[in-house]
């Protein structure tokens, strides 16, 4: 924790005050706006020419409201935030899934191709070796074709560096192949 500044600490005691605060601002300002309802709608009514005497209390009510609502959202946003997650994150994970059938294996593939190029790892064996005899892709790494069985790789016999099998000449020692 000494690590975060403090203001990204749990601190419980300021998450107490807040709710605290706000349950008091929320209940103040709703007993006012309450009250002041009734007093306007009463006086509205009764059509005897009287006035509301407690108009006043909207000002104070509705204010005390708006603080109340925004202390108490931030004393709960932790709680709020975990709850929301926990009930989003299963149905994302299912519309992907979803979404996903039939293409995992080449979605992968594209996403690994991305993170070595933006890595600064994009290299032609990470885009697969293309057998020379019979011309079909195969997986990054791979020492033989997996469609004929030819090498994909040529070893150097000078220094024995395994080399790529397009190599004229071999990347360790300088030796042509």
């Amino acid at each position: 924790m000494d690590q975060h500044k403090p203001s990204l600490r749990n601190n419980k005691t300021a998450k107490t005050i807040l709710r605290i605060i706000g349950f008091i601002f929320t209940i103040g300002g709703l007993v006012c706006v309450i009250i002041a309802f009734i007093d306007f709608f009463t006086k509205a009514v009764d059509m005897n020419g009287s006035m509301p005497t407690k108009f006043y209390l909207f000002f104070i009510g509705f204010p005390c409201l708006f603080i109340g609502v925004v202390c108490l959202s931030l004393g709960f946003m932790k709680a709020v935030s975990s709850y929301v997650a926990s009930e989003q994150a299963p149905i994302a994970k299912d519309v992907n899934n979803y979404m996903l059938d039939g293409t995992r294996d080449e979605t992968v593939k594209t996403v690994k191709s991305c993170s070595d190029a933006i890595k600064g790892n994009a290299s032609s064996e990470s885009a697969g070796v293309v057998c020379p005899k019979c011309g079909v892709k195969n997986e990054p790494g791979a020492k033989f074709c997996d469609h004929c069985g030819e090498p994909l790789t040529k070893t150097c016999s000078n220094c024995g560096e395994v080399n790529d099998i397009d190599s004229t000449y071999c990347r360790k020692c300088g030796k042509k192949l």
